[in-house]
C-alpha cells in the first residue's frame, strides 16, 4: 500500500527505531503506490464518462450527480498528498462510494417501480428514473414530479385464453393467500384449480390469518413451555427486554389483513405523523373519556384462535342493536376500555355473574364486565343458551360457520365499527373541546348540524341504514366530490383550541390541487392529534369500502 520514497521522509518515525514502544506504529505515515493511484484515476475517468453521458440526456442540466463527479476528483486529489494510515482508508472508502453512486446512473435503463416515497426519492437522487406509483393525495409537496402518468388499461392485448367458457368475460384470478411471505403463502399459491370460479379458502390457511401470522407487533408465548420452566433463564444480552407498553399490535399502524378494509389516506398519514410524546397528553382531570364506543376493530383481527373469531363475531352481531341504541341515546360512561370489549366478547356468558367482593383478578374482570355491558351480557345468556343463529343486516347467519366466515362479511362488519366509532368519537371530542364555545342552545344545535354535513347521509347513525355501495364523505376520491365535506369537517374543528392558522381560509381559496390536498390533509393531522393529546390512544379513523369479486 506505501511507497519507500516517502516526500516528507525526515519526519516520518521509523519501526525499526521504536520495536519497544507500539504507540508509534500509529504514527505511520505515507502514500498510495503509483500503480495503485493509476487504476484509481482510470476509475475517475470512467465516473466522468457516465457523467457526461448522462448530462447529454438531460439537455446538459446540472445537478447533484454532476456534483458527484466534482467531488470524486478531489478526493482523488488528496490520495496524491501523504497521510496517516487510517486517513488513506476513510479517504479510499469515500472515492469508491462517490464512483458507486456514478456508475449507478444508466441513461439506458427504462427505471425502477416502487410504492415506497423514501425508496423512489434516494433512487432519484442516485440519477436513476423512478415512476412512483402513489395516490395523488399521498404526494409530499417538496417532491419533483417530472410527469403524471395516468393508468392505461391493455385493451390491446389478447385476453381470450382468460375468458370464463360460460359467463363470457374476462375474470381475474382469485387471490389464494394473504399473508406474510413464507412456506404457507407458497404452498396455498401453489394449490392446483380447474376454474374460475371462488376457490374455498382452506381451513389450514384460515387458521394461519388467525393465528400467530396475523399477530401484528405481538410475540406468543408457549405457555406449557413457559409453565415447564423450573426457574427463569439467565439474562441474556443479546435478546431485546419485551416492553409491556408496546405489546400487541401497533394502534398507530393500518392493519394489513383480508379481514380489514383499507384506511383512509389522508387519515393515515395523519396517524403516522402524529406527535406521539406522552407529555403531550393532558392531565387526567382535562382528559376526556379514553374508552372504546364500539369494540376496537383489530379485536377481529388480532385473535388466538379459530373458536375466539366465532365468539367475537357471534357475541358482537348478537348485542350489537342494543349497544348502539344504547351508547347513542345515553352516552353511557365510563365507556369500556380495549381489554373490557375483549372479556366481553370472549365469554359464552353462561355462568352466573362474579362476585364482586371476591379478590380473583378473573372474578373482578368478569363483575366489571357484567356492569358495563348489564343489558348485553343478558342477551348473550340468552344467545349462547339457546339460539344457533345471529343477524348481520336482514340475514340469518349460523354460529357454527363464524369460524371459517366469508372475508366480505367480516369486512362488512370492521367497515361499520370503524366509520361507527369515528362518528361517536368526532361527536365526543367536539364536545369536550368545544363545551365552552357551544354553551348556548341554537349554538350547539348549529354545530350538531355541521357534524351531520360531514356524511353523505347527514346522520351519525351507519347502523341503521344500508351500507353505501361507493365511498362518500370524507372517503371519496375525488377532490372536488370530497370538498364540500372536508370543508364541513374544517369548520367543525375550528372551534377547538389550537386550531392551526392555516386552515382558517377556505379550502378551496386558490382553486389547486395541491393546496386543497394539503389542507385535507392538515384537518386529518389536527384531529388525530388533538384525539390524542386528550385522550392518550390514537383514534378510531375512517376505512374505506373493500369488496372482492
Amino acid at each position: 500500500m506505501y511507497n519507500d520514497l516517502y516526500a516528507r521522509s525526515f519526519a516520518i518515525p521509523h519501526q525499526e527505531a521504536y520495536m519497544g514502544d507500539a504507540s508509534m506504529t500509529h504514527a505511520l505515515f505515507g502514500q498510495l503506490k503509483q500503480d495503485i493511484l493509476g487504476h484509481l484515476k482510470r476509475l475517475y475517468k470512467k465516473a466522468s464518462k457516465r457523467v457526461g453521458t448522462y448530462k447529454a440526456a438531460r439537455l446538459h442540466k446540472d445537478d447533484h450527480v454532476v456534483g458527484w463527479v466534482h467531488a470524486m476528483r478531489a478526493v482523488y486529489e488528496c490520495l496524491q498528498q501523504a497521510m496517516a494510515w487510517r486517513d488513506i482508508v476513510i479517504v479510499v472508502a469515500e472515492y469508491q462510494r462517490r464512483f458507486l453512486d456514478i456508475w449507478a446512473v444508466d441513461t439506458k435503463w427504462m427505471g425502477c417501480f416502487t410504492q415506497d416515497v423514501a425508496i423512489a426519492t434516494k433512487v432519484h437522487a442516485a440519477g436513476v428514473p423512478v415512476w412512483l406509483i402513489c395516490d395523488v393525495r399521498l404526494v409530499n409537496s417538496n417532491m419533483n414530479i417530472v410527469k403524471v402518468i395516468p393508468f392505461t388499461p391493455p385493451n390491446d392485448l389478447v385476453i381470450g385464453m382468460y375468458h370464463d367458457p360460460i359467463k363470457l368475460f374476462a375474470q381475474p384470478f382469485d387471490i389464494i393467500a394473504r399473508g406474510p411471505n413464507n412456506r404457507r403463502h407458497h404452498e396455498a399459491a401453489r394449490q392446483p384449480y380447474s376454474n374460475f370460479e371462488k376457490l374455498p379458502v382452506p381451513k389450514p390457511q384460515v387458521e394461519q390469518l388467525a393465528m400467530k401470522d396475523s399477530l401484528v407487533g405481538k410475540a406468543r408465548i408457549d405457555k406449557g413451555k413457559a409453565k415447564a420452566k423450573a426457574k427463569p433463564a439467565p439474562y441474556d444480552v443479546t435478546a431485546p427486554r419485551q416492553n409491556k407498553a408496546v405489546s400487541g399490535r401497533d394502534k398507530w399502524s393500518d392493519i394489513d389483513h383480508p379481514y380489514m378494509p383499507p384506511i383512509n389516506s389522508f387519515f393515515k398519514i395523519a396517524l403516522q405523523d402524529a406527535n406521539k410524546e406522552f407529555l403531550r397528553i393532558k392531565h387526567p382531570r382535562d382528559q376526556m373519556d379514553d374508552g372504546y364506543s364500539l369494540p376496537d376493530p383489530g379485536l377481529f383481527v388480532n385473535v388466538l384462535s379459530l373458536q375466539s373469531l366465532m365468539k367475537y363475531l357471534a357475541n358482537w352481531l348478537a348485542c350489537r342493536p342494543t349497544w348502539l341504541e344504547r351508547v347513542y341515546e345515553e352516552s353511557p360512561r365510563p365507556l369500556p376500555r380495549a381489554q373490557n370489549w375483549r372479556d366481553f366478547l370472549i365469554s359464552q356468558h353462561a355462568q352466573v355473574p362474579a362476585n364482586p367482593q371476591t379478590s380473583s383478578k378473573t372474578s373482578k374482570s368478569k363483575a366489571l364486565t357484567a356492569t358495563l355491558f348489564q343489558k348485553e351480557v343478558t342477551v348473550l345468556r340468552a344467545l349462547w343458551a339457546g339460539p344457533t343463529n345471529v343477524h348481520w343486516r336482514g340475514k340469518d347467519i349460523v354460529i357454527s360457520t363464524l369460524d371459517n366466515p366469508p372475508a366480505d362479511l367480516v369486512r362488512q362488519i370492521t367497515y361499520e365499527i370503524c366509520e361507527q366509532s369515528f362518528r361517536y368519537e368526532l361527536l365526543d371530542l367536539d364536545e369536550h373541546l368545544g363545551r365552552d364555545a357551544h354553551k348556548d342552545k341554537e349554538a350547539r344545535k348549529e354545530q350538531i348540524e355541521l357534524i351531520h354535513s360531514i356524511f353523505l347521509s347527514k346522520s351519525l347513525r351507519v347502523w341503521n341504514r344500508d351500507l353505501p355501495e361507493e365511498n362518500d364523505g370524507l372517503n371519496v376520491s375525488s377532490f372536488d366530490a370530497a370538498l364540500p365535506y372536508f370543508e364541513s369537517f374544517c369548520k367543525v374543528l375550528s372551534t377547538w383550541e389550537h386550531f392551526p392558522e392555516s386552515l382558517k381560509q377556505p379550502l378551496d381559496a386558490t382553486r389547486c390541487e395541491h393546496n386543497m390536498w394539503k389542507g385535507m390533509k392538515e384537518c386529518c393531522c389536527f384531529y388525530v392529534q388533538s384525539y390524542f393529546d386528550n385522550t392518550g390512544r390514537p383514534p378510531i379513523v375512517p376505512h374505506l369500502l373493500y369488496s372482492v369479486t
